[in-house]
């Protein structure tokens, strides 16, 4: 901090400031002093009045002099405040916001007032520390708080009957006052109440309302901070999620525990089933993939028949009257089906068999037919030991996963806001 070119009128950058004029211009709070001056009422509530030159100009305790807590008459007093004895002043916060004296605006005039009027401590070589304790105690002072419980949850929150039974859900006892809380958070609650040395004087508890329970059926907790927002009570008291749409009606305190989310899933458990093993022969190809094997069987087979046609059937000696097209039909329909056999065989047992006496085309064919079951049986048996000694089947583990896959997924209202911000593309089910 800079030494002062002048002890009366602030540092360097920082400068008084007369405020008179402004202070003026507040006429619904204008007053006389009892030496018959014009002057300012500083708080509505202790009806002090100062001169309208009050913290102008000069560097000085000017609380001293008309601030009815620093009457000196109680210098004697070990309560006596410190901050009495502090100079500040007036100040332009622009200029001394680029200075390294602090500056803050005057809790005697707030923003609403009319005024624009902001002190400093620093700029007079004074502490702040003394006057800010004060402003921190008076904010406070002795408070009563309404709040409001969401619900039981022992041994946290709950009531008993008549009996002395500890309720476990809540019934007519719920909406009488009378009938007190116990629990884990109403202790909790007490000690804070008794090391707020008077601050907070007494906390009495209620129930929410049925109109917040209306708006927000599907979480009574969201319901309870839905009575704070609406004025009906201060606080309320109980095991909270912080969430997004309930920090926008109300503010938290720090966590007192955490919560975990978790994906639960079906355990995995073992399948020694004989349809569940049979499966595994057909787990190292895709559904896709055995439809192409299929395909080239069937494909092979038909132009086997057609490449076949010449060699095979000998002419006739005798002329016999030309077969009908269903006679022809019938024929063709049973010849494929005899190829189709006769390849899904050759596939089968991972080979082909050769007739020296066919066509050029259909060797031809039966070479690529034959390329096509090594390179297939090559990479089935590559696999196929993979899945037989596999005993647990796929499961989704992470929401990745089960967001991959397209599943539903159950989620808790309340935290609906949070799971579809951090997986939109998840099909969430929240139930209400």
């Amino acid at each position: 901090m800079t030494a002062p070119s002048s002890p009366s009128n602030g540092n360097e950058g920082c400068r008084c400031l007369n405020k008179t004029a402004e202070l003026a211009s507040l006429t619904e709070r204008a007053c006389t002093t009892p030496s018959g001056e014009p002057g300012i009422i500083l708080t509505l509530d202790n009806g002090a009045c100062a001169p309208l030159h009050y913290g102008s100009s000069v560097c000085q305790p000017h609380d001293l002099v008309y601030d009815p807590n620093c009457d000196v008459s109680l210098a004697t007093n070990s309560n006596f405040p410190h901050y009495c004895f502090q100079s500040w002043c007036y100040v332009d916060v622009a200029s001394c916001a680029k200075t390294t004296n602090a500056v803050y605006r005057s809790s005697f005039f707030p923003a609403n007032s009319g005024a624009e009027l902001f002190y400093s401590y620093d700029t007079c070589n004074s502490t702040t520390e003394d006057w800010l304790s004060v402003l921190e105690r008076d904010s406070v002072g002795a408070v009563e708080i309404k709040a409001n419980v969401p619900a039981y949850q022992k041994p946290m929150l709950y009531k008993r009957d008549g009996d002395g039974v500890i309720l476990a859900t809540p019934g007519e006892e719920y909406y009488n006052n009378s009938v007190p809380y116990e629990g884990v958070y109403i202790d909790y609650v007490s000690d804070l109440v008794r090391i707020s040395n008077g601050d907070i004087q007494d906390i009495s508890y209620t129930y929410k309302s049925m109109g917040s329970v209306a708006m927000h059926p599907s979480s009574h907790y969201t319901a309870a901070v839905q009575d704070i927002e609406n004025g009906l009570a201060d606080m309320s008291v109980g095991p909270f999620w912080i969430t997004g749409q309930r920090l926008k009606m109300s503010a938290f305190t720090v966590p007192l525990i955490y919560d975990k989310t978790v994906l639960v899933i079906p355990k995995p458990r073992n399948k020694n089933s004989l349809s569940y093993q049979t499966s595994k022969v057909l787990a190292p190809f895709t559904a896709g993939l055995w439809g192409v094997v299929i395909l080239v069987i069937v494909c092979t087979s038909l132009l086997s028949v057609w490449f076949a046609k010449g060699s095979s059937v000998k002419r006739p000696l005798r002329r016999r009257p030309k077969p009908s097209f269903r006679q022809e039909l019938g024929v063709w329909s049973r010849l494929s089906l005899d190829s189709i056999l006769e390849k899904g065989l050759f596939f089968f047992s991972g080979g082909v068999g050769q007739d020296e006496g066919s066509s050029l085309p259909y060797k031809l064919l039966l070479f690529g037919f034959g390329f096509f079951i090594l390179i297939t049986v090559s990479s089935y048996v590559a696999n196929l030991a993979a899945f037989l000694t596999r005993s647990v089947p796929d499961y989704i583990a992470t929401m990745e996963g089960a967001v991959k896959n397209n599943l539903k997924i159950c989620g808790h209202p309340a935290l609906a806001e949070e799971l579809t911000t951090k997986w939109p593309d998840a099909k969430f089910v929240f139930h209400t």
